[in-house]
C-alpha cells in the first residue's frame, strides 16, 4: 500500500516530470526478472512456470537433463562431466561446456521424439560457438563484444527491454510493452546479423526495427532448402516469425485499410474486432481505424507470460462461421471432412510441417492449406495427412480425395 501511495504522489508531482526528463542511466540498464516480481507478481509467476525459464539451465539442477548420458552409449561423443549448461529439454536438448577459455557447444543433440542422439553437424551449424549462436536468445542483456550477459533463459527484459530506469523510477518511466510480432521474432527467426557474424539479431532491443538487425533466411520458390519447403512453408524450427509474416494474420490491418472495397458494408471501427490485435486485446479504451497499430500478431493468440501454447483467443472468435466469415453459406462445401470428423481449423490451416526433436511436431505459422500435390512435389507433409489425420492412407488416396472434393468448386 505504501508503494502505491508513493507512486500516486509521484505521478502527480513535479518530481515525476523531473524524473522523466532525465535520460535513462544507460540503454543497457538490465536488472533481471527477479526485480519485476514485486510489482508484477502474477505476470512473474506465470513466466516462472513457462518454458521460457527452461532454455538455459545448469546441468546439476535436479530434473534438468532429459538426455541419456549413459556412459556405455557408444554414440555419445563427449564426456558428460564437461557439460555445464543444458539448452532446452522439452523437444530436444543440447549442452554447453567450457574449454578453459570460452564456452563451447558440445557435439550432440538429444532428440526427444526419437530417444536418440544426433551428431550430424550440430543441426547443420558450421561453427558451434554459443556466443555467436545460442546466447543471443538464451540469455538476457547479452553484450556480444564481451560475451557478458545479465540473466540466463528468456526473461522479462527479453521482451520488455532493459528495465533499470523503469525500476529506478518506481514504474513512472515506461518500459516497452507492445504487440509487435518483432519482439517474438527476435528469437523465432533464422538468419544472420548484417555483418554475418551472429546467427541472431545482435544488438536488437524491443522497439527497434528487427529487419535492421537480421537478414532472414529465405525460401527458394519451387525448391526445398534446409530451412524451407519449396512451397514457402517452414521446414525447420525457429521460423515462426518469418512464416507468420507471409500470411493473412500479419496483413489483416493493412489490407483492411488499403484493399477493402465496401463489399460487405461500410468500413467501421467494428471491423477491428477481427483485424486489429490491439483492438482485440484492449481492455479499456479501444483503438480506432486511425489509431490501431497491429494486425493479428503472436501475442493475440499466445499467452505471452505463461502457458505459451494455450490460446488467448480461438479461431472462431473471428471466423465465427468458419473460414468464410462473410459468406457462411460456402462453409459446407469448403470443409472437406465436416464438423463430425473432429478436425479443427489448425489441423488443416496450420499443418504439422516442421521437425523438432527428430520428428514432425511443429505446426506451420503461415496459415494456409498444404495440398497433397505439394507432398508429391516436395516430399513434405500435407494438411490431409498431418498428425493423426488420414496418416494410414496412401498419398495416392489423398491426391484423389482432395481433387474429388475441390475440383468442382
Amino acid at each position: 500500500m505504501l508503494t502505491r501511495c508513493i507512486l500516486f504522489v509521484l505521478a502527480l508531482s513535479p518530481l515525476s516530470i523531473a524524473l522523466l526528463k532525465l535520460a535513462p542511466p544507460s540503454r543497457e540498464g538490465y536488472v533481471g526478472s527477479a526485480a519485476c516480481e514485486r510489482c508484477h507478481p502474477d505476470a512473474y509467476r506465470e513466466w516462472s512456470e513457462s518454458l521460457h525459464t527452461q532454455m538455459m539451465r545448469p546441468v546439476d539442477d535436479p530434473g534438468v537433463v532429459t538426455a541419456d548420458f549413459g556412459l556405455d552409449d557408444p554414440d555419445l561423443r563427449f564426456d558428460p562431466d564437461t557439460a555445464v549448461w543444458a539448452i532446452g529439454g522439452k523437444w530436444e536438448q543440447q549442452f554447453m561446456g567450457h574449454d578453459g577459455e570460452t564456452e563451447t557447444l558440445l557435439p550432440g543433440v538429444w532428440l526427444g521424439a526419437l530417444d536418440a542422439w544426433d551428431f550430424k553437424g550440430w543441426d547443420g551449424w558450421e561453427a558451434p560457438v554459443p556466443l555467436r549462436r545460442c546466447h543471443g536468445c538464451h540469455t538476457v542483456g547479452l553484450d556480444p563484444a564481451t560475451g557478458l550477459w545479465t540473466e540466463r533463459n528468456i526473461g522479462c527484459e527479453s521482451c520488455h527491454g532493459a528495465g533499470g530506469w523503469h525500476s529506478a523510477t518506481l514504474g513512472i518511466a515506461r518500459i516497452h510493452s507492445s504487440l509487435d510480432a518483432a519482439v517474438c521474432g527476435q528469437c523465432h527467426v533464422r538468419g544472420r546479423s548484417p555483418s554475418g557474424e551472429y546467427y541472431f539479431p545482435a544488438g536488437y532491443r524491443p522497439g527497434d526495427v528487427l529487419e535492421d538487425y537480421i537478414v532472414e533466411s529465405k525460401a527458394s520458390p519451387g525448391q526445398n532448402n534446409s530451412a524451407w519447403w519449396g512451397n514457402g512453408f517452414e521446414r525447420s524450427r525457429h521460423q515462426e516469425y518469418s512464416a507468420w509474416a507471409q500470411g493473412g494474420h500479419a496483413l489483416s490491418l493493412e489490407r483492411l485499410r488499403t484493399d477493402y472495397d465496401d463489399r460487405y458494408g461500410p468500413l467501421t471501427n467494428d471491423c477491428l474486432k477481427c483485424h486489429s490485435g490491439d483492438y482485440v486485446l484492449s481492455t479499456s479504451r479501444k483503438p480506432t481505424l486511425a489509431s490501431a497499430q497491429f494486425g493479428i500478431t503472436c501475442a493475440v493468440c499466445h499467452r505471452s507470460h505463461g502457458e505459451l501454447s494455450e490460446l488467448r483467443v480461438q479461431c472462431d472468435d473471428c471466423h465465427v462461421e468458419g473460414a468464410f466469415y462473410h459468406q457462411p453459406e460456402k462453409n459446407a462445401e469448403h470443409v472437406a471432412c465436416g464438423a463430425s470428423s473432429g478436425t479443427g481449423c489448425v489441423g488443416c490451416h496450420m499443418p504439422i510441417v516442421a521437425k523438432i526433436g527428430g520428428a514432425f511436431q511443429l505446426h506451420s505459422h503461415r496459415p494456409g492449406v498444404v495440398a497433397p500435390i505439394d507432398s508429391e512435389r516436395y516430399s513434405m507433409p500435407n494438411s490431409c495427412q498431418n498428425g493423426a489425420c488420414h496418416a494410414d492412407e496412401s498419398l495416392a488416396w489423398a491426391l484423389r480425395s482432395f481433387e474429388h472434393h475441390y475440383a468442382a468448386r
